[in-house]
């Protein structure tokens, strides 16, 4: 519903910004890359990484080349992970059918959210550099109001059908459960680092699982980039 727009992202100066960003990330020193591209995708994903290793693939400018390529190419990492899931679900209500069914005021607060989040968003990212954009959205006060959004989508319907808790609970819960599922079967000694990508949205529920897991020694890019 709601995307912030950063097409400037080829341009020399934010490219100069970009190589900075990796270079910080770099000394992470992480030993495999995990990325938000749906898992039955990860084998064309490493065709392209492997291209971009020989020199013979554009990077365009999607976060998973942008930040993640170059990371794992700066690491000499043979290969990287996808980890997402996004798919159907039975018992799932469809998202756009539950916004056309529920003009409600509370759904109306979830697209103000959505609109303010983005119009800051796109307002910092102008007037800022990258590096302070993704600082930005780590920030805990801008991924508490991200995850606010969820917490009041999952009031809409009624007892008796509440819709949007159905939704929450079986789709967005399940998808980031999934996306840790993934992580945690990754880990194939305690040496391993795992440099884990995604959207600001995810953020919450992703910090919350990996750091209750018992399975992670969690940081965050803020670590590292200031």
């Amino acid at each position: 519903m709601f995307t912030t727009r950063t097409e400037d992202v080829l341009t020399d100066k934010r490219q100069k910004e970009m190589s900075d960003i990796v270079n910080c990330l770099k000394r992470f020193m992480p030993t495999k890359v995990a990325l938000e591209v749906a898992t039955e995708y990860e084998e064309k994903l490493n065709q392209d990484y492997d291209s971009y290793k020989k020199g013979d693939f554009t990077l365009s400018s999607n976060e998973i080349h942008q930040i993640g390529f170059q990371v794992a190419v700066k690491c000499n990492l043979e290969k990287v992970y996808a980890v997402d899931w996004n798919d159907n679900l039975e018992g799932v209500p469809d998202f756009e059918k539950i916004a056309e069914d529920n003009q409600l005021d509370i759904f109306d607060e979830v697209v103000k959210i959505g609109q303010e989040i983005t119009s800051q968003s796109e307002e910092y990212y102008q007037s800022h550099s990258l590096k302070e954009y993704l600082l930005w959205h780590n920030e805990k006060e801008n991924i508490a109001k991200g995850h606010e959004m969820y917490m009041k989508l999952s009031l809409i319907g009624s007892e008796s059908n509440p819709v949007g808790a159905i939704w929450i609970a079986k789709y967005w819960y399940y998808r980031n459960m999934l996306i840790y599922k993934k992580l945690v079967s990754l880990i194939n000694s305690k040496e391993d680092r795992i440099f884990v990508l995604y959207g600001a949205g995810h953020l919450h529920l992703l910090l919350q699982f990996l750091k209750e897991s018992g399975f992670f020694n969690v940081e965050v890019a803020s670590d590292y980039l200031r």
